[in-house]
């Protein structure tokens, strides 16, 4: 969302907002007026609507709903629905001052106010449909296109030629992606989004029709044309099929090329040390200090980053997790680049540390994650270095040197060993029992066998300082040796994907949840 969009939601919501409010103060204990309350809670409505704030649409909506239903009689104005609105035009109030900075708590005091005023005036019920899809009567062209796309990208990934050729296809793609009912189609609409990004280099010049590129169209034209017969028999995508994980798999293998090229670096160190006219000269009175200039630097940044967050939250099948987990990672060293052009190494190292979680969509890395953009975002006046480090501390606690984000352990080959394996404790020597020592030299008999020099040494063999002691293996094996880790655990995930197509059959919840940790830890390293 723009910045000025985003400014001018908040001067027209609020606004509304105060029109609401004195609206009730003028009636008093009485019943508002209804016509003026009903346009201004519609005109909130829709500008939420417009700034993508859902929260606010929500309560707008429930609160224009109850007003709807005063006005056809369904409800009486009483003292409890009287004290629900207030409260309601109250969190507004709320809502409207942290909208820069939306996250969790907004999201919950949101929900919990529309419930409330739900459950007061309930949405209307709707017949039944078969599916959305169906019910909005785009079933045949949505059918057609993504056939047609399916058929564009399998001829181009099977003989790829120069950037005109895809240029048709291209066009069918991004028409397709402006369809607002492809959103309620999982996983259609990750996967023409994830081929429009890839395409967007091959169409300027960037990349080539790499092996990846070609695998990755092959994957996305086998999800599309399955969407395309599961709409054209008037059903819905199913988003656990083998040819699903098989596209998640040819993305990642993708976007892990990828590179950072916006590199950002301060630019004193672009000349030579020493003395010199250079042309760029600092200011001796600068209007704002570079912390300043960091902190209104990294804000729309670090609102972006939460918007990520409260994305990733929410995702549900696999291609979303995927570019979600992609896009944080890029947005994260995106910031920690900034942060270190203005010599915030503290705020960067942080940063960074978050980077491998947040990409697997751990939990605790995203509040960690969610926590240090507010700080970003709220223009606080205090430094935040140590504080955005104390936050990344608490969000990774004992975190290994290779990042394990797997919920279950997958094994690169079958353990066979009649000693359980213990990954946290590290081996420790047992101590055995031993007859008396001999008496370790020191003094004259230190200095007179020092000085036979090196082969003095050779009676050490004859009259140990001690005796030796043997160390027990107690099987201790390190978790790493057992686990697949990056491109390792890609293959064995395009395998998995393999056999699945194969049999024929869908995969059980066991299958699914050992493909999900082998996708995660492909990152880990």
């Amino acid at each position: 969302m723009s910045t000025g969009l985003l400014d001018f939601f908040v001067l027209e919501g609020s606004e509304c907002v105060e029109q609401l409010d004195g609206l009730l103060a003028r009636a008093a204990s009485g019943a508002p007026d209804f016509d003026a309350f009903a346009r201004n809670a519609r005109a909130l409505r829709g500008s939420a609507t417009m700034a993508k704030v859902q929260g606010i649409t929500d309560v707008a909506n429930a609160l224009e709903r109850i007003v709807k239903g005063l006005r056809d009689g369904r409800l009486q104005w009483t003292p409890q629905l009287r004290g629900a609105i207030i409260a309601a035009v109250d969190d507004l109030k709320i809502l409207l001052r942290g909208v820069r900075a939306w996250g969790s708590a907004e999201d919950a005091r949101a929900a919990e106010r529309t419930r409330e005023l739900s459950g007061l005036a309930p949405p209307p019920q709707r017949a039944a449909a078969p599916t959305p899809v169906a019910a909005a009567g785009s079933a045949a062209f949505l059918a057609m296109q993504t056939s047609d796309v399916a058929a564009g990208l399998q001829r181009f990934a099977d003989a790829p030629g120069p950037p005109a050729t895809f240029v048709d296809t291209l066009a069918r793609i991004r028409a397709l992606r402006g369809v607002a009912a492809l959103l309620d189609l999982p996983p259609l609409a990750e996967v023409v989004a994830a081929v429009d990004d890839a395409a967007k280099g091959l169409e300027i010049g960037s990349t080539t029709a790499t092996d990846a590129l070609r695998e990755l169209f092959r994957a996305a034209a086998v999800v599309l044309r399955e969407g395309s017969y599961a709409i054209q028999a008037g059903g819905r995508p199913d988003a656990g099929t083998p040819a699903v994980f098989a596209f998640t798999v040819a993305a990642q293998s993708f976007v892990e090329g990828a590179g950072d090229d916006d590199q950002v670096v301060p630019i004193h160190t672009l000349f030579p040390d020493g003395g010199g006219d250079n042309i760029v000269r600092a200011e001796p009175n600068p209007p704002t200090t570079p912390a300043q200039r960091f902190k209104l630097e990294v804000v729309s940044q670090a609102e972006h980053l939460r918007r990520l967050v409260g994305d990733a939250r929410r995702a549900a099948d696999a291609p979303s997790r995927q570019r979600l987990g992609h896009e944080l990672r890029g947005a994260i060293r995106a910031l920690s680049r900034s942060a270190g052009s203005f010599g915030e190494s503290v705020v960067a190292n942080s940063l960074n540390a978050l980077v491998e979680g947040a990409a697997a969509l751990d939990p605790m890395a995203l509040t960690g994650l969610d926590e240090a953009a507010g700080l970003l975002a709220s223009r606080a006046d205090e430094p935040l270095a140590t504080r955005i480090a104390e936050i990344v501390r608490r969000a990774t606690p004992m975190r290994s040197a290779t990042p394990i984000a797997a919920t279950r352990v997958v094994a690169a080959t079958p353990v066979i060993t009649a000693t359980p394996v213990r990954a946290a404790t590290p081996a420790v020597a047992t101590p055995v029992e031993s007859g008396p020592l001999a008496a370790a030299p020191s003094g004259a008999a230190l200095h007179e066998l020092l000085g036979a020099g090196i082969s003095g040494l050779s009676s050490l063999a004859d009259t140990p300082l001690a005796e030796p002691t043997e160390l027990e293996d107690d099987g201790v094996v390190p978790i790493q040796d057992l686990l697949y880790r990056g491109p390792a655990a890609l293959r064995r995930a395009a395998q998995l994907g393999q056999s699945f197509r194969r049999s024929g059959s869908t995969p059980n919840a066991d299958e699914l949840a050992e493909l999900y940790d082998l996708l995660e830890l492909a990152e880990a390293e």
